[in-house]
């Protein structure tokens, strides 16, 4: 018994105590500071609740649509989802930021001819939407192409690929998603396919879908959104 005594001394002259000891003040420590946690704090549960504020119509912001058209939370993964959401890996090289129209779509991998082919059209307000294979090993578009497009009517590109001349691409009034910037310029050996369904990023984008896209990210409709203005 003295041995066992003499431990305990020394430990508690030395500042310390066993670990018994310390165990049970821990306990008791931890105990003490919960009683004095109030009870409104113990569960999220009956955290207060606060209210979305009303979308913005005039800005026509993904987030403002994705409040009104996909009102669930990300833990309803239950919900039925009309709205898709891009994964966030496009980063912004046009002139503008916010666009949206119907998707005109391009399947290519490392070679852009459709690309021209589709810019030097008319755009009538379209977004076209290249799904290039996640290459990052050339560009499928550069500041000539870019230019075209933003003369005839589109509104924006997205891109699963990268593009070059960057520095250009930022004065177009053009929206302008794309994964990364390349110098090296693309092949014309295989064209591609031209208005068939692409998929990219976890969405789906068939011709005709309404795209929306600005710094928050790109989402995906069969339909058009459309919010109200409220006078």
């Amino acid at each position: 018994m003295l041995p066992r005594l003499l431990l305990i001394a020394s430990s508690a002259a030395r500042g310390g105590a066993p670990s018994s000891l310390r165990a049970s003040n821990s306990v008791g420590g931890a105990a003490a500071l919960l009683s004095r946690v109030p009870s409104s704090a113990a569960t999220f549960a009956t955290a207060p609740k606060t209210a979305t504020p009303p979308a913005d119509a005039s800005r026509g912001a993904t987030a403002d649509l994705l409040d009104i058209f996909h009102p669930q939370s990300v833990d309803d993964a239950s919900a039925p989802r009309t709205v898709q959401i891009a994964e966030p890996i496009f980063r912004d090289f046009g002139g503008r930021l916010r666009f949206s129209g119907r998707a005109s779509t391009i399947k290519c991998f490392e070679n852009n001819p459709l690309v021209r082919a589709a810019l030097e059209e008319p755009g009538g307000g379209r977004v076209l939407v290249v799904d290039g294979g996640g290459s990052r090993r050339c560009a499928l578009l550069g500041d000539n192409i870019a230019a075209m497009g933003a003369k005839n009517g589109w509104q924006g590109i997205v891109i699963n690929g990268c593009v070059r001349d960057t520095a250009d691409l930022q004065t177009f009034d053009l929206g302008i998603k794309a994964l990364a910037p390349f110098p090296l310029k693309s092949s014309k050996r295989d064209a591609g396919q031209r208005d068939v369904p692409v998929a990219f990023a976890g969405v789906t984008v068939k011709p005709g879908d309404w795209v929306y896209a600005d710094g928050d990210g790109v989402i995906v409709s069969e339909t058009e959104l459309k919010l109200e203005s409220k006078v």
